[in-house]
Parts: C-alpha cells; sequence; structure tokens
C-alpha cells in the first residue's frame, strides 16, 4: 500500500474518532438530571443578579456552587422566547446585557402562557453553567407572576 494511502486512512480514523469523541462530549454536558420538581428539595434559592454576579466575579467559585444543582431563582422577565418546540424564558441580571437563560421544560407551555415582560417570577431548575449569559435546563414556573 502507498504511504500516502496510508497517511489518508490515519487521517480518517482520527477524524472518526474525534467526531464520535465530540458527539460524546456534546452529549454528556446537555444531559440534565430527570424532571425537576416542585417537590424536589431545593439545594439554592437567590435571585438571577446574584446567581449572574458570582458567575461574572469568580466563574470557578460559582461554578462549583452552583452547577448541576437544582436551585430557585427569582427574577425580572426580560424576554419569552419560542423556537424547536421550547420556550426560553430569559431573566434580567444587573446590567443590560446580562442574563439568566432558563430552559423551560415542555410540559410548562400552558403556564408560560401567562408570563409576560417585565413580571418578577419564580423558577426552579438544574444550573448548567455560564458561558456569555448563565444556563438553566429543565426549569418549572414556581409561582404566577405578581403573586
Amino acid at each position: 500500500m502507498p504511504y500516502q494511502k496510508k497517511i489518508k486512512i490515519l487521517l480518517l480514523c482520527i477524524a472518526l474518532l474525534g467526531s464520535i469523541g465530540l458527539l460524546l462530549f456534546v452529549r454528556e454536558w446537555n444531559r440534565a438530571p430527570n424532571i425537576v420538581d416542585t417537590r424536589e428539595e431545593i439545594e439554592i434559592s437567590i435571585s438571577s443578579e446574584e446567581l449572574l454576579a458570582s458567575f461574572i466575579s469568580d466563574e470557578a467559585a460559582a461554578s462549583e456552587t452552583y452547577v448541576e444543582k437544582t436551585i430557585e431563582v427569582e427574577g425580572r422577565v426580560k424576554e419569552i422566547s419560542f423556537l424547536n418546540n421550547r420556550y426560553t424564558v430569559i431573566l434580567q441580571g444587573k446590567g443590560e446585557y446580562s442574563c439568566l437563560m432558563c430552559d423551560m421544560d415542555p410540559e410548562q407551555m400552558a403556564q408560560i402562557q401567562s408570563i409576560k415582560k417585565g413580571d418578577v417570577i419564580t423558577l426552579r431548575g438544574i444550573c448548567k453553567g455560564f458561558l456569555m449569559d448563565a444556563i438553566l435546563l429543565n426549569c418549572i414556573l414556581i409561582n404566577q407572576p405578581n403573586e
């Protein structure tokens, strides 16, 4: 077998293994604990402003404190979006550009209909970390707006 053909096969195998590794990494990153339950014990209760401020000031310490934990967050609704059959409620942070992205549980569609921009709400979800914003997955609405 010519030398160039061996190199091509080796590079193809490396690319295939790299793709499989990347797929497994992304799958593990996106894996969240099962559905958040209203009866589930809250590990942390915090405002959206405080949560974002802690990630901005010391991301490593905040990640250790909040990531993969069930947290209850109170905040003002900045925006509600619906994309790919999923609702995302965005809660305001202290600054104009900092926000908490709350990916809602699909079973929360009816409850989300009562939320409007500017409402103060409480959500419970699993903290997944901080990229440009903090991210909560599988969120459920704990209280109706302005209760």
